[in-house]
């Protein structure tokens, strides 16, 4: 008669298992409790059994302290792709306003989290990283809305965008920038600077 740490062993994962009523578990091939003794030769591992057995909790990845959490980190690159992302969220402002004739506020949204979401590359789990993230999404809109009013002089005058850079009065456009923040505009910064802080940190799981 086989042993209990035998049974568990071979029996229970094997194809070739069954179980009676009033006998238990026993093998398919003699329709009798297991009998053999030390190994069972005609064990077959049963490879379905395994893929749908629930996983096992060395099967997830051992939680990291944060020490090794800080080791990980790298302020400057989460700040160099921020940097990309804040400028070309800025340039992808203008060009929807000017070529759709709006200033889209939802865009900002959408700048929060690409600044956010770049920053977070850089692994941090620290608050720094949400406050430059939170910084540069800020930093973005603003450029947004700035290239947006200068690309819509640009072409109301028939201009090149450089040469209104270089010859447009920029009290002018802050003034602009200004009525626009004092307008729903600014509820939208709200909603970037708070992605751009919320999604510059590293995902941990609970």
């Amino acid at each position: 008669m086989a042993t209990t740490e035998e049974i568990e062993k071979y029996c229970r994962n094997c194809v070739s298992r069954d179980f009676v009523n009033g006998k238990g578990l026993v093998c398919n091939r003699t329709r009798e409790l297991p009998a053999f003794e030390g190994e069972c030769g005609d064990y077959r591992k049963d490879e379905e059994l395994e893929r749908m057995a629930p996983p096992k909790p060395e099967d997830f990845p051992v939680a990291k302290t944060r020490e090794e959490l800080l080791a990980e980190e790298n302020l400057p690159k989460g700040v160099l792709y921020a940097v990309i992302a804040c400028i070309a969220g800025a340039a992808a402002w203008g060009l929807v306003s000017v070529s759709t004739g709006y200033q889209i506020g939802y865009m900002a949204i959408g700048i929060g989290f690409l600044v956010g979401f770049a920053m977070r590359q850089g692994k941090g789990i620290r608050p720094i990283f949400g406050i430059i993230g939170a910084v540069l999404a800020l930093i973005s809109c603003v450029l947004g809305d700035f290239f947006s009013i200068v690309g819509y002089i640009a072409r109301d005058y028939g201009m090149a965008y450089t040469d209104v850079l270089y010859q447009a009065d920029y009290a002018e456009i802050f003034s602009w920038m200004v009525e626009n923040l004092a307008s729903m505009t600014i509820l939208f910064y709200g909603f970037a600077v708070y992605e751009g802080y919320k999604f510059s940190f590293r995902p941990q799981n609970q």
